[in-house]
């Protein structure tokens, strides 16, 4: 039944995302929706793209392996969404009612003239970067659920799934991928509240489980009822969970996969509601990582065998631990919080080669037949180099996650969620930051550098801020038309 339930989905998913690919006609409707997507529609598209596989297998995975220390990143998130709400959500559609705006170099461009091919190339760089990393992690969770399910391998399960949201992705770009949002993150959610219930019958109340973990033998299962571990034990240390908080509360103002959402707004009065039904939304998914908190406790207590790889906490409690409709359900929901993310990421970069770079950087002149056709084939070239990347990317789901979200927040946290809110920024500040933030973030997750066991990710988003706000402070500011000073200063 289970199976039954995520070949219909998975097929039901492809049929919709093709018939909705009509929709796609120009540019603007193939990377923004040609903004009209309805309030509700825009808003669960926003969630679903943050709630991706690093959510709903990776954060499990790592509630598993550091018990509620993951929490600094499920918790804190829901903040996050008000948070780049506030600072750029209606800004940023603003944006792109006054200009052609397409993208989110296109924003960096127009906010610092001085300097926009340089900050625009930096921007490109920024995405390509992050998002190769973040398409990996959603391949790999896309090979963890199907391959629990089906008698496949991991890489045949990441292969089918790429393979799924590739059709519907490369024919309408975000004109599909909003509309199958909306069915994908609703099962999302339902999958939530029945992990929450299975929790309850399987192993007890939150403060149950957490008494379980803290009177276990094993010391290393204690460890999994604190805040943080001590990092001479393996685990997430007070550093570590500090550097989550920062990462993932500031981390969403620099997303582009949330904030290409904001443009495909049809109505901006009604984007007041765009952080309070994130947070709800993403919230109620996200008690999906309640999964891998009580596999912990079951194996705590005896009952279940320690698992070889954490990235499978979910899928395992769902197989064993749920009803065969409501597991199907959730798989499918575990399949679609990847895909949601695939679509959204890879049509972010098919913008940044296709109009970023080629367009208005090397100033090629394509009619709107030919740009479509060209985000189109770019599409299918980012799932492809994803693909590849995740080929040589062994890590946790949750950490790998971790990584990529912190690279792309650090080039876009100074240069639009301060730039859009501080005139004084200036476009060397943020070709400062830009290549900060860029190169410090490769550089520590290569190198697994983490200072004293706080995540080197995310210091490279610290040191990209303090770059930026150094340098526009000592250079000349920046000459802006009139109707993006507005824009800065718009109240929020």
């Amino acid at each position: 039944m289970v199976r039954v339930v995520v070949i219909i989905y998975l097929i039901a998913i492809l049929v919709i995302g093709v018939y909705m690919s009509k929709r796609a006609k120009s540019q603007e409707d193939y990377f923004i929706a040609g903004k009209k997507a309805p309030y509700l529609v825009a808003i669960i598209s926003g969630s679903a793209a943050i709630m991706s596989g690093f959510g709903l297998v990776g954060i499990p995975g790592l509630a598993y392996q550091f018990g509620i220390a993951a929490m600094w990143i499920q918790v804190i998130a829901i903040l996050g969404f008000s948070i780049a709400a506030f600072l750029v959500g209606r800004k940023m559609r603003t944006l792109a009612e006054i200009r052609e705006v397409l993208s989110i170099p296109d924003a960096v461009a127009l906010r610092y003239p001085s300097v926009k091919k340089t900050i625009r190339v930096l921007s490109i760089i920024g995405i390509m970067s992050g998002m190769l990393g973040y398409l990996s992690v959603e391949f790999m969770a896309l090979g963890v659920v199907l391959s629990s399910l089906f008698a496949i391998s991991f890489w045949t399960g990441a292969l089918i799934g790429a393979a799924i949201v590739s059709v519907y992705t490369i024919l309408g770009g975000i004109a599909s991928g909003i509309w199958t949002d909306l069915i994908q993150f609703a099962m999302e959610m339902l999958a939530g509240i029945a992990v929450l219930i299975a929790t309850f019958v399987v192993v007890g109340n939150p403060y149950h489980m957490l008494s379980v973990l803290a009177h276990a033998p094993d010391p290393k299962m204690q460890a999994h009822a604190m805040l943080w571990w001590p990092q001479g034990m393996g685990g997430i240390g007070l550093a570590g969970a500090v550097a989550w908080l920062i990462a993932f509360s500031i981390g969403h103002s620099g997303e582009p996969h949330l904030l290409a959402k904001y443009y495909v707004h049809r109505d901006i009065r009604k984007m007041k509601w765009q952080g309070m039904l994130n947070g709800i939304t993403y919230g109620i998914a996200g008690l999906m990582s309640l999964s891998g908190l009580a596999l912990a406790a079951l194996v705590a207590e005896g009952k279940v065998k320690p698992l070889a790889s954490s990235n499978y906490a979910a899928p395992y409690f769902l197989l064993h631990y749920t009803p065969s409709i409501i597991a199907g359900l959730a798989f499918a929901a575990l399949a679609a919080a990847s895909m949601a993310t695939v679509n959204g990421f890879s049509n972010i970069g098919a913008a940044a080669i296709s109009r970023d770079l080629i367009q208005n950087t090397f100033g090629v002149q394509l009619t709107p037949r030919k740009g479509l056709l060209l985000g189109r084939v770019m599409t299918f070239v980012v799932i492809v180099l994803a693909l590849v990347v995740t080929y040589f990317w062994n890590s946790l789901i949750g950490i790998a996650g971790a990584a990529a979200w912190s690279t792309l927040a650090s080039v876009f946290v100074p240069c639009i969620a301060i730039g859009l809110n501080w005139k004084r920024a200036t476009g060397k500040g943020a070709v400062a930051g830009a290549t900060v933030g860029v190169v410090t973030s490769i550089w520590f997750t290569v190198a697994n550098y983490n200072p004293g066991g706080f995540f080197g990710s995310t210091l490279a988003i610290v040191l990209a801020v303090i770059a930026f706000v150094l340098v526009s402070l000592v250079t000349r500011p920046e000459t802006l038309d009139r109707e993006i000073e507005r824009v800065i200063g718009m109240p929020r």
